[in-house]
């Protein structure tokens, strides 16, 4: 049976984003003791000694030392390292998403005729941007201006899914517009990525074409979760990643 203790939890995010404040809550009222670090700040060694658990939803370079200290002396991470660093690179993420399977754009290094995107390397260098400069760029699929958002949770006993569909940021503010169905396809390939690189939360950016083909395009382990559902997966995933007493 699992008790908390005096295990503490650290969340490396903003102590107001909506959906690790309520699990937060949860974790607070099973008797955890929870803190949140903002990601932006300067995160030691010493920041993290006492924790049993830091839950890394959001990373930003200057935090990597602090995250190898951690894997170094026995401190779990919610996601592990190595696929931490390794995502955080886009061009990583887009192939580890072909790897298992998904439609992914192709990469140019000079700028392709017509529309195009534009991305940076690192996720933490700024969004994607419509015609404009990057390190690398994709062809515009042919769309409308909406991203298909799926998630995936591992819980502990199996890796719960949820989607959603909001506006494009490439056009504007993000909006969200609705709670979307599971499609088989795009859901199993998801959990194949959460089992293969070992992940307790992910979420992918898919856009839909014109031939109703969903394309892959960005991968990402700071995801929000927000309009999911999925705070409770998320409270029993983090619980779950907790070492033995």
């Amino acid at each position: 049976m699992r008790t908390s203790g005096d295990r503490r939890i650290g969340i490396l995010c903003a102590d107001d984003q909506p959906v690790f404040a309520a699990v937060s809550d949860q974790l607070r009222d099973a008797g955890y003791t929870v803190k949140f670090f903002d990601p932006q700040s300067d995160l030691s060694s010493s920041h993290i000694t006492d924790l049993s658990l830091l839950v890394n939803k959001q990373v930003f370079p200057h935090v990597l030392p602090t995250l190898r200290y951690a894997r170094r002396t026995g401190i779990p991470l919610w996601n592990n390292l190595p696929a931490t660093i390794a995502f955080s690179s886009r061009l990583v993420g887009l192939k580890a998403l072909e790897s298992v399977g998904f439609l992914v754009p192709s990469v140019t290094f000079e700028k392709p005729e017509g529309e195009y995107v534009a991305k940076d390397t690192y996720i933490w260098d700024g969004d994607p941007e419509l015609n404009g400069e990057g390190d690398f760029y994709q062809d515009l699929i042919p769309t409308e201006p909406i991203d298909y958002k799926y998630y995936a949770v591992n819980d502990g006993k199996r890796v719960q899914t949820a989607g959603r569909c909001v506006t494009s940021k490439l056009h504007g503010s993000k909006r969200f517009l609705r709670r979307i169905r599971d499609r088989p396809r795009l859901t199993s390939r998801l959990r194949y990525l959460v089992e293969r690189a070992n992940l307790h939360g992910v979420g992918v950016d898919f856009v839909k074409d014109d031939e109703n083909q969903f394309w892959a395009v960005d991968v990402n382990l700071a995801a929000g979760y927000r309009h999911t559902g999925l705070e409770s997966a998320i409270y029993e995933s983090i619980v779950t990643s907790l070492p033995s007493q």
